[in-house]
């Protein structure tokens, strides 16, 4: 059952429990899976582990992780945003998954990463400004 998630890894090799858990929860969603190929794209081997990472260390899912960087993709667009960084991304969505107080009941990530883009903004960094 790894075949539908297998394309969105395209340059990387996660274990077989990443793989199940993201296919798990993607597999019922062809239009996010959809988008988030596209998003995933874009990303190197190292960025993709670093993806699984956060998505392991957080208390949302990988579908909420793909909800959310496919609809930072989509603002990244309404704003006429050349660049889609993706390892930025990652680094921004898991600092939205960090502004929750502990509760029972998680806020949609995709919400507040929407919202975190609006009252905030984002500024792609080159790899040369760090």
């Amino acid at each position: 059952m790894y075949f539908l998630i297998l394309p969105l890894f395209p340059m990387s090799q996660p274990s077989h429990s990443e793989l199940e858990l993201f296919n798990r929860h993607l597999a019922e969603d062809a239009p996010l899976i959809e988008a988030f190929s596209g998003v995933v794209d874009r990303a190197q081997e190292f960025d993709l582990e670093r993806l699984l990472e956060q998505v392991d260390s957080s208390d949302y899912s990988a579908v909420d992780w793909a909800e959310a960087l496919v609809e930072f993709d989509r603002w990244l667009e309404e704003q006429n945003t050349g660049a889609r960084p993706f390892p930025q991304m990652v680094g921004y969505v898991h600092c939205c998954t960090l502004m929750n107080a502990p509760q029972i009941s998680l806020p949609s990530l995709k919400v507040i990463v929407y919202q975190s883009l609006t009252d905030f903004g984002f500024e792609a960094v080159s790899e040369t400004q760090f």
